[in-house]
């Protein structure tokens, strides 16, 4: 009798849902039923036919050993091209981008016709000559706006700067037409003399 009401006692615990026991399925089983495949693939060839196992072993090694050959040719180069002073290096240094190379560029890109790229140019000389005056600091992610926001230029020369920028965003965002009048215009009013003194 009490072996019966113990019995009952386990089976209904035993039949609760965390004691059903299910096998789950490993996630990397796949890997196993092939590496499986492959052994027994293997062990087929050999004995079914061995010279041509010998050869496909043969195959494989030298396959592997490429490979060696391979990885090591690269860490060499690299480590070689890692030494080397001037590995990667240009023959030239590239050319310094002062006022002067801005101008230049500005020039250049208006003889092509390319009026607002020679504004853009322009007006970077312009803030790197008044960076060098030190009525504002040069900073190559500024925009021309923050530039005009934190110049230190009289109030006339400010709001002439501050104009100058609003017409650069004219013509190069706004798409204003721009010709060679509109740049030489552009040109005469971004002089630095006009703002270094001031």
């Amino acid at each position: 009798m009490q072996q019966d009401s113990l019995r009952a006692v386990l089976d209904s615990i035993f039949a609760a849902p965390e004691y059903r026991w299910v096998e789950r399925p490993h996630p990397f089983a796949f890997l196993t039923q092939w590496v499986d495949a492959l052994q027994r693939w293997l062990q087929a060839m050999h004995d079914a036919h061995p010279f041509g196992y010998r050869l496909f072993l043969a195959a494989l090694v030298i396959v592997f050993v490429a490979i060696l050959v391979h990885a090591g040719w690269v860490l060499v180069g690299t480590l070689r091209r890692g030494i080397s002073p001037s590995a990667g290096l240009p023959d030239s240094a590239p050319p310094r981008r002062d006022q002067t190379w801005y101008r230049g560029e500005a020039d250049r890109l208006a003889a092509g016709g390319r009026y607002v790229e020679a504004m853009q140019a322009d007006f970077l000389a312009l803030v790197l000559a008044l960076d060098a005056a030190g009525r504002l600091r040069f900073h190559p992610g500024k925009t021309p706006a923050e530039y005009g926001a934190e110049s230190r230029l009289g109030p006339e020369a400010g709001a002439e700067f501050r104009a100058l920028v609003g017409t650069l965003y004219g013509f190069a965002f706004a798409r204003w037409p721009c010709g060679r009048e509109d740049f030489v215009s552009w040109r005469a009013r971004a002089a630095p003399e006009r703002y270094a003194a001031a």
